[in-house]
Parts: structure tokens; C-alpha cells; sequence
């Protein structure tokens, strides 16, 4: 089964770009298919114990990487899980969504942060539409949850790019079940980005022990007040 699904990815690598809101594998072949695989395992062992879920791309994958203690402080303990893969875009996670890496979980919270991968090959006006797909997706797969929708971090090169996708996804908040937070002024002040939050000042993506830090503590008051029993 998976050298078939293999071979679709291999096609699909090679067709016209799709739209970031049509539901398309990720990049890496059979290394991203272990991933969602994974995933999917992950949801059939442990859909009973979830509270909290993250999902998003790399910079959501390195909460066991850089972001590794401030995880196992704020976010085990509660019950949270990972459905962060690198390199994803809004359709990645659109499919993963439709393949089985959220059947039957109901947690309480859902954080998504996604569409940074986006930026360079999308209009913003289309990475908004895959940023609100995602969210549909996920609430028609999850419906109990409540979503805190986080903007796109700062980037360096696709800076004003970014800036407007997060103004129009902002616009998905309903105070309901969706609920946008910008962390942007955490992480640049008066267009200057904070190096130190970020774990290679020249790519200035992904983020380093301090960057996770401030994601909790920038979130916190936010994911309480959703849920104080969290």
C-alpha cells in the first residue's frame, strides 16, 4: 500500500502547482508518508488522553527540538500532541486532515499556525483561502474543539507578504470556536526582527529555545482563558 501511495506522491511532485487549498501530500515522499503515518498512529493510541493539539508545519515540528523543555514544562503535563511536519503548506495538512490524522480526537483546544511555507510560491490572497480550508477542515473533523489560529511570524524576505495574510485570516476570528492571536510584535519591533528568538539569524524561520518560550508565554493567557481547567 505504501509503494503505491509512493508512486501518486512522485506524479503529484510532478504536476502543475496546485492551489493551496486542494489537498495535496507533502514534499518528501516516503519520508513525509512515515510522518502522517505516524500521525495517524499517534491519533488511534492516544485519541483518549488528548486535550490539546498543534498543528502546523516545521516550526510547530521543532516543539521537540528547540522547543523541547519548554514543551515537556507547559504542554505535556497537559496532554498535548504534535501533528507539526516540516515543509508542509496549507494543502499538506488539508490532506492530512482528510487522511485519518484527526478521526476521533476531541481535544479541547487546537493550535494552528501554518501558511509560512506558503509565502514564497502563493498570493496572499490564496494562501488565506488555504489557511481558512485548514480551519474548516479541522472544525468539521473536530467540532467540540476551539481553535486559537495563530498569524504567520515574522519573515524576513516575504515580510509584507506575510503581514497580509495575517490581516485577512484575522477576519476567520468569531470569538466561538476561533480565536486569532497575532504573536507578530513578539517576535520584531518596528520592522526589526528579535534575532535571539530565532535559531539561525540568517535564515530567521525557525525558532530557537527563547522563540518557544515567548510562543508560551505570548499564548498562555489566551489558552487559559479558553479553558481553565487546561
Amino acid at each position: 500500500m505504501l509503494s503505491l501511495i509512493v508512486a501518486s506522491v512522485c506524479v503529484l511532485g510532478i504536476s502543475a502547482q496546485h492551489h493551496p487549498w486542494d489537498p495535496q501530500p507533502g514534499d518528501g515522499g516516503a519520508v513525509w508518508l512515515k510522518k502522517h503515518e505516524a500521525m495517524v498512529n499517534q491519533t488511534r493510541d492516544h485519541k483518549a488522553e488528548v486535550e490539546i493539539v498543534f498543528v502546523g508545519d516545521s516550526i510547530t515540528e521543532l516543539w521537540a527540538g528547540n522547543g523541547k523543555a519548554v514543551w515537556a514544562k507547559y504542554y505535556a503535563p497537559r496532554h498535548a500532541f504534535n501533528y507539526g511536519i516540516g515543509g508542509d503548506r496549507t494543502e499538506a495538512v488539508i490532506y492530512r486532515i482528510q487522511h485519518q490524522e484527526f478521526d476521533g480526537l476531541d481535544p479541547k483546544v487546537t493550535v494552528v499556525m501554518i501558511g509560512t511555507n506558503n509565502a514564497a510560491p502563493n498570493t496572499a490572497e490564496d494562501i488565506a483561502h488555504g489557511v481558512n480550508e485548514t480551519v474548516t477542515e479541522l472544525l468539521s473533523k473536530m467540532p467540540n474543539t476551539k481553535v486559537i489560529l495563530l498569524g504567520i511570524l515574522p519573515r524576513d524576505s516575504l515580510h509584507d507578504k506575510v503581514k497580509q495574510v495575517n490581516e485577512m485570516i484575522k477576519k476567520l476570528n468569531n470569538d466561538k470556536n476561533v480565536f486569532f492571536l497575532d504573536m507578530w510584535s513578539a517576535y520584531e519591533t518596528d520592522g526589526v526582527m528579535h534575532t535571539e528568538l530565532y535559531d539561525n539569524p540568517k535564515d530567521r524561520l525557525h525558532l530557537s529555545t527563547k522563540g518557544y518560550e515567548v510562543w508560551q508565554q505570548t499564548m498562555e493567557p489566551l489558552l487559559k482563558k479558553l479553558d481553565p481547567t487546561l
